[in-house]
């Protein structure tokens, strides 16, 4: 007896509906490639890795000079404190051996202080870094003032050649930037009549015109009688490419620190 199935008792064929064959081997081309494979993270990867690389080397190298510079500033100090211990600290041996010791040393160690690729103070905090600023610029601008004084006094002041001038230069703007920096230290107390950063940056400059117009100052004294009658030729060269050197190497991170302030200060006004 065959039984006849009525068309609302017949099975429905929806050929709307998905079907997902969980069984199948056949893969079509989009399930082949998923979606959330991202084909450029290793190239991502391969320029961060780069990039710190570069870093590393950077950081290396200003390590390194930093390192020569401290060879060029301690063959400096130690010659000429030998030179002018040997042949007695009075008249221009005094003078001589202060100003080195003050703007050639002193000054230009307070100078990097601050700088990141100082292998000296570079593991310190920025309190301790800022103290020994302060330590070490107070005792290179007395040590250079009191030398330059010195001489200043006994030419009557009437300094006539370019290492004289020169030096003056240095002392003037020495006593400017000694000032400068007790407003900077209580930057907070004047801070109505003149903002932080600007007092801060103004005493930088002064700082940094000092150092560089010293040690340009140092560089035209190996030409003075007193270093020729005690120095070869050879060695006058010799000491003027390391001055050259130790000018060019300390300046680095304060004109960087400078340049950095100069734009904060654009930013603002």
């Amino acid at each position: 007896m065959e039984t006849t199935l009525s068309e609302s008792q017949q099975p429905v064929v929806s050929r709307t509906r998905r079907i997902v064959d969980y069984g199948s081997t056949v893969r079509t081309e989009s399930q082949r490639r998923p979606s959330f494979v991202l084909i450029a993270t290793p190239r991502s990867y391969t320029k961060m890795s780069h990039h710190h690389e570069g870093q590393d080397r950077l950081q290396r190298f200003e390590y390194f000079l930093n390192v020569l510079n401290q060879m060029c500033i301690g063959f400096i100090t130690i010659y000429i404190s030998y030179l002018t211990l040997r042949t007695g600290l009075a008249g221009t041996g005094l003078h001589a051996w202060l100003v080195t010791i003050g703007f050639s040393f002193f000054m230009a160690e307070g100078v990097m202080i601050h700088y990141g690729g100082n292998v000296l103070t570079n593991g310190y905090k920025r309190k301790t870094k800022t103290t020994i600023h302060w330590v070490l610029l107070t005792l290179g601008g007395g040590c250079g003032a009191a030398g330059a004084l010195i001489k200043m006094i006994q030419k009557g002041f009437l300094l006539q050649s370019i290492h004289g001038k020169l030096g003056m230069t240095a002392f003037v703007l020495c006593i400017l930037a000694m000032t400068s920096g007790l407003s900077a230290l209580f930057s907070a107390r004047v801070k109505k009549l003149i903002t932080p950063l600007l007092n801060k940056t103004f005493h930088n400059f002064l700082g940094f015109a000092c150092f560089v117009i010293a040690l340009v100052t140092q560089y035209y004294g190996y030409q003075t009688g007193y270093f020729k009658s005690r120095s070869e030729t050879d060695f006058q060269i010799l000491m003027k490419c390391l001055t050259l050197i130790s000018l060019v190497l300390s300046s680095y991170g304060p004109m960087k620190a400078l340049y950095q302030k100069i734009l904060n200060i654009s930013q603002q006004f």
